[in-house]
C-alpha cells in the first residue's frame, strides 16, 4: 500500500511540476489521482487503499511546491471544502449504520460491548503514554525536545478518528467478514471516536491552560514583548501623523481607542489568561489607557473648544511616544522580565534565548526563500532543498547546520561520480556534461539563495530595532556567525563565477530575463489601470509573460537555453597561470600528461592529512581547499597543496590537513617526477619555487612573519622579494643584505662572509648590519631576500585567498563596490504573498527596491589571477 502510494505521488508531482498556473487542471489532477489511487488499490490490487492514500499525501506534502504559485491558495480552499464535505459524509454514514445496528431487528451487540469500549478507550491512552515514553529518547535525538508537560499533551491529544472511521467502514462493508465481527468493530471504533471527540477534544484546551503551555517559554515571551513594543511605537507614530492631518479632524478618538492595540492586548490577555498588557504598562500606577481616556475626556469634543481652528490641535488626544520617554526604571518599566537566578539558571536561559533567536532567524530565512521562488529567482526543486535544510537546521537550532546541509547538496550524486569516471567514452561524456551542468546550476542557485538571505538578520534589526533589546550579546554573537557563513557563501559563489563561466553566464542570463519579465508585467498592469489596454489584451499578454517565466524555470529539464556566448567554456588547463607562458607544444604535452591524473574531490573530502606520508601533491584546477589548522586561509586554482612536503626529501610528512570544504574540487596529482619536470622548465621554475617557499614560510616559520597572512606572503614573494638561484657547478653567487633585511634560504647551503658560519636551508634569518653570503658551488641554492619595509607594505594589502571581510553600511557598499550578481533583497512588507492574484503579484515587482544587484562585500577576493 505505502509503496503504491509513493509511486503515484511521484507521478503526480512529476506532472504538476510541468503545469504552470492552471487552476482547474491542477485541482482536477489532485482530486482525480486521489479517487484513482483509492479505487485501484482497493478494488484492483487488493492492498490498503487508506495507507496508499496517506503515503501519497505525505509524499506530495514534502513536494508541496509542485503546485503553482497562483494556484496554492485556491487549491487549499478547494480541498478544505472537499475535506469538510467528506468529514460530514463519513460521520453521517457511520452514524446511520451504527443506528441501524442498534435499532435493527437482529443485532449482535449487548450492553457488555459498551463496557468493552470504555476499557479499550482507557487502554488506548495507556498505550499512547507508553509509546511516548519509549520513543521519547528517539524524539529528543531527532531534534524535537519535549518536556514533561508537552509529553502529557502529546499522549492525551490523539487523532479524533477520521482515519479510524474510514478503516472501520471498509471492514463493515466487507462481506467476507461475518456480521457479528463487523458490527462489533464498527460499534467499538465509533464509541472510541465519540469519546475522544467529547472528552479529549473538549478538555485539551483546558489541559493546555492548566499546564501553562499557552503562555510559551520565557524566551519566546521576551521576543513577543519586544514585538508588541514595536507595534505599540509604530501605532503611536501613526496616530500622531493622523492627528496632524486635517482630514481626520472629525474623528471620534474615544471610539477609536477601543480598536487600538492596547484594547486588543487586554482582550487577548483575558482570553488566554496571560498578563502581556500588564508587562507593557508604562508606569506602575497609571497605564497608557488611563492617560488616553483622561486626555480623550478633555478633548473629545473639539467644537466646544474656544481655540479650535481648522487645523486640528496635536493635543486633541494624548498618545504615549515610547521613544521619547527617558530610560528610567522608575518611570519606564523594563520590557523583559528580570530573570531570577534561583528559578532559572542564567546559562540555561542564555542558551534558550540564543536558540529562540536562531529559530526565528531561520524562520525569516525560509520566508525569504519562498519570496525568491515567488519572484522567479529559484526553481521549485531548489526551494524544496532550501526548506528541507531549514527545517532540519531549526530542529538542531543551528545556523551552521543549515549551511552544512546545503554543502552536502553541493556534492555530486554517486551516479554522477560514476559517470565522470567514464568520461573517455564519447556518448557517456555528452550525458555526463549535461548532468554536471544541471548539478552546477543547482549549486549556483543554492549558494545564491543562501547569500541573498544573508542580511535577513540585519534587516530584522533595521526594521525592528527593539529586537536588539532582548540580549545584545546574543544578538551580536548570532550576527557574527551569520556573517561568517555569508563569507563562505561569497567564496563559493566567486569561485563558481570564475571556474564555471558558462554555467554562471547562463544562470545570470536567466535571472536577468526573469527580472525583465517581472518588470514588463508591472508595466502591463499600469497600462491596464490607465485604460490603455482592455481586459482581453491585458489577460493575454500576462499569460504570455507567465509562459515565458515558466519556460525559464524549467529550461534545464527541457534543454539548455540557446544563448549566444562570445566565449565558450575555457578548458580548466588553460586557466592555470602556471602554464600561461609556455609554448603551444609544451602546453599540449603537459595537458596530455596531466589529463590522466585528473581527480575530483567532493565537499568534506580530505586531500592530505596531517602527519601522513605525502607521495603526491595536488595542483588545484577548480574549487576551494581549506586548511583545518588555519580556517582563515583558502586555496584555489593554480596552487599546489602538499608541494612543500613533496619537495623536502628529509621529511615527506604533511604539515597540515587539507580538505575540500565547501565546493567541488578538481585537481591534478603531482608526483616527484612531474615536479622535477616543472622545475627543469625555465618558464615555470620561479613560479614553482615561489609556491614551495610560500608553503614553507606558512608551515615552518610562523614567527617572526606571523603578522602576514597567506595572501600577503604570496604578494611578498611574487612582487617584492628578490629571487636567487645558483645551479650546481655554476659561478659563485653572492647575496648581499642590508640592515633590516631578511634572507630565506629555501634549499642549499650559504656561508657568511669573513667567518666560518654556514647555514643550510630551509631557514629564515634577519640581519641588523651589512652582510654578504656566498652560495655553495656543489649544491643547488635557492634563496629570497626582502626588507622589513616590504613586509609593512604587504600588511596594508588585502588580497585574495583570505576570508577577512569588512563591515560597512549597505548603502555605502552599493555605491562603492562592484555589482557581481542579481538577487532579491526586499522586506516582508514589500512583498505580495503567493495567494494574491496575478495583478497583485505583478505589483510586488513594481518596487525597484525588491530587485537589486547585491554587491560582493569582499570585492578583492580572488581578483588576482594566479
Amino acid at each position: 500500500g505505502p509503496l503504491f502510494g509513493i509511486i503515484c505521488g511521484f507521478l503526480c508531482v512529476f506532472v504538476l511540476n510541468r503545469i504552470n498556473n492552471e487552476l482547474k487542471i491542477e485541482i482536477t489532477i489532485t482530486f482525480g489521482m486521489t479517487y484513482f489511487i483509492f479505487y485501484i488499490a482497493d478494488a484492483a490490487l487488493g492492498i490498503s487503499a487508506v495507507l496508499s492514500l496517506i503515503s501519497m499525501g505525505l509524499y506530495m506534502a514534502k513536494h508541496k511546491y509542485c503546485i503553482s504559485t497562483n494556484v496554492q491558495l485556491s487549491m487549499a480552499g478547494a480541498w478544505e471544502i472537499i475535506t469538510f464535505v467528506v468529514n460530514i459524509l463519513i460521520f453521517t454514514i457511520s452514524g446511520l449504520i451504527l443506528a441501524h445496528s442498534f435499532v435493527g431487528i437482529q443485532t449482535n451487540l449487548t450492553s457488555r460491548d459498551i463496557g468493552i469500549a470504555l476499557v479499550l478507550y482507557l487502554l488506548i491512552h495507556v498505550s499512547r503514554a507508553l509509546i511516548v515514553g519509549v520513543l521519547y529518547p528517539v524524539i529528543t535525538w531527532s531534534g524535537m525536545p519535549l518536556n514533561r508537560k508537552e509529553c502529557v499533551i502529546f499522549a492525551w491529544s490523539g487523532l479524533r478518528g477520521r482515519t479510524a472511521t474510514i478503516l472501520v467502514l471498509l471492514i463493515y462493508l466487507d462481506s467476507e467478514i461475518d456480521s457479528a465481527t463487523r458490527e462489533r468493530f464498527l460499534f467499538h471504533i465509533s464509541l472510541i471516536v465519540l469519546f475522544t471527540l467529547i472528552i479529549n477534544g473538549a478538555s485539551s484546551k483546558f489541559l493546555v491552560k492548566m499546564l501553562g503551555l499557552h503562555k510559551g517559554t520565557p524566551e519566546s515571551q521576551s521576543v513577543l514583548l519586544q514585538a508588541l513594543k514595536h507595534m505599540r511605537s509604530q501605532t503611536s507614530r501613526q496616530i500622531n501623523n493622523m492627528k496632524e492631518d486635517i482630514n481626520f479632524a472629525n474623528v471620534d478618538w474615544k471610539i477609536l481607542n477601543n480598536y487600538l492595540p492596547e484594547k486588543l492586548l487586554e482582550e487577548l490577555d483575558e482570553e488566554r489568561d496571560t498578563n502581556i498588557h500588564q508587562k507593557l504598562c508604562v508606569t506602575p500606577t497609571q497605564t497608557h489607557d488611563d492617560l488616553s481616556l483622561e486626555s480623550i475626556s478633555i478633548y473629545s469634543d473639539p467644537l466646544q473648544n474656544q481655540h479650535y481652528s481648522d487645523q486640528i490641535s496635536i493635543d486633541s488626544i494624548y498618545q504615549f511616544d515610547l521613544d521619547s520617554l527617558p530610560n528610567d526604571q522608575y518611570i519606564l518599566q523594563p520590557f523583559i522580565e528580570q530573570i531570577n537566578n534561583s528559578d532559572l539558571d542564567f546559562e540555561c536561559h542564555e542558551m534558550n534565548m540564543r536558540n529562540e533567536i536562531i529559530k526565528r532567524f531561520l524562520t525569516a530565512m525560509s520566508v525569504d526563500y519562498e519570496k525568491q521562488w515567488y519572484l522567479g529567482m529559484i526553481r521549485r526543486r531548489t526551494l524544496r532543498i532550501l526548506i528541507e535544510t531549514i527545517e532540519e537546521a531549526k530542529a538542531k537550532l543551528s545556523l551552521k547546520r543549515h549551511w552544512q546541509l546545503l554543502v552536502e547538496h553541493f556534492c555530486m550524486p554517486l551516479w554522477l561520480q560514476c559517470f565522470v569516471k567514464f568520461h573517455k567514452i564519447k556518448y557517456l561524456n555528452i550525458i555526463t556534461e549535461k548532468l554536471l551542468f544541471n548539478h552546477l546550476i543547482l549549486t549556483i542557485e543554492l549558494a545564491l539563495a543562501f547569500h541573498s538571505a544573508k542580511s535577513r538578520l540585519e534587516n530584522m534589526l533595521t526594521k525592528f530595532p527593539e529586537f536588539a533589546n532582548i540580549d545584545n550579546y546574543i544578538i551580536n554573537n548570532v550576527l557574527n556567525e551569520a556573517k561568517m557563513l555569508r563569507v563562505r557563501a561569497s567564496l563559493v559563489l566567486h569561485d563558481l563565477q570564475h571556474s564555471y563561466k558558462k554555467c554562471w553566464t547562463i544562470e545570470m542570463t536567466k535571472r536577468c530575463a526573469q527580472m525583465l519579465l517581472k518588470y514588463e508585467s508591472v508595466a502591463i498592469v499600469q497600462l491596464y489601470e490607465t485604460g490603455m489596454l482592455n481586459e482581453n489584451e491585458y489577460t493575454h499578454i500576462l499569460k504570455l509573460i507567465q509562459k515565458k517565466l515558466f519556460h525559464l524555470e524549467h529550461c534545464y529539464f527541457m534543454g539548455v537555453p540557446k544563448i549566444h556566448l562570445n566565449q565558450e567554456q575555457d578548458s580548466p588547463f588553460d586557466n592555470l597561470s602556471l602554464f600561461v607562458n609556455l609554448t603551444e607544444d609544451e602546453k599540449v604535452y603537459f595537458k596530455e600528461l596531466l589529463e590522466t591524473r585528473h581527480r575530483w574531490f567532493q565537499p568534506g573530502e580530505i586531500l592530505l592529512r596531517k602527519g601522513y606520508m605525502t607521495t603526491e601533491a595536488y595542483l588545484i584546477i577548480r574549487g576551494i581547499v581549506e586548511c583545518s589548522e588555519d580556517l582563515l586561509t583558502c586555496y584555489r586554482s593554480g596552487h599546489i597543496i602538499g608541494i612543500d612536503a613533496l619537495f623536502d626529501k628529509s621529511s615527506s610528512v604533511s604539515n597540515r590537513t587539507y580538505r575540500a570544504e565547501s565546493s567541488i574540487v578538481e585537481a591534478y596529482t603531482i608526483d616527484e617526477s612531474i615536479l622535477n619536470m616543472f622545475l627543469s622548465n625555465v618558464k615555470m621554475t620561479r613560479l614553482i619555487y615561489n609556491e614551495i617557499a610560500l608553503h614553507m614560510l606558512i608551515n615552518m616559520y610562523q614567527q617572526p612573519i606571523h603578522l602576514l597572512n597567506y595572501a600577503q606572503i604570496k604578494v611578498l614573494l611574487d612582487e617584492y622579494a628578490i629571487f636567487y638561484q645558483n645551479e650546481i657547478d655554476h659561478d659563485l653567487m653572492t647575496i648581499q643584505l642590508k640592515r633590516n633585511e631578511r634572507l630565506f634560504l629555501l634549499v642549499g647551503t650559504v656561508q657568511r662572509e669573513d667567518d666560518d658560519y654556514f647555514m643550510d636551508g630551509p631557514q629564515l634569518v634577519t640581519v641588523n648590519q651589512l652582510t654578504s653570503f656566498y652560495c655553495s658551488l656543489d649544491k643547488l641554492c635557492i634563496a629570497y631576500t626582502w626588507t622589513l619595509e616590504n613586509e609593512q607594505e604587504c600588511l596594508q594589502i588585502v588580497r585574495s585567498f583570505t576570508t577577512s571581510f569588512r563591515l560597512s553600511d549597505s548603502s555605502q557598499a552599493k555605491a562603492n563596490t562592484t555589482m557581481i550578481y542579481p538577487s532579491y533583497s526586499g522586506y516582508t512588507t514589500e512583498f505580495t504573498p503567493q495567494y494574491h492574484s496575478l495583478i497583485q503579484v505583478a505589483r510586488s515587482a513594481a518596487l525597484m527596491s525588491n530587485i537589486e544587484l547585491i554587491p560582493m562585500e569582499i570585492t578583492d577576493l580572488y581578483h588576482e589571477k594566479t
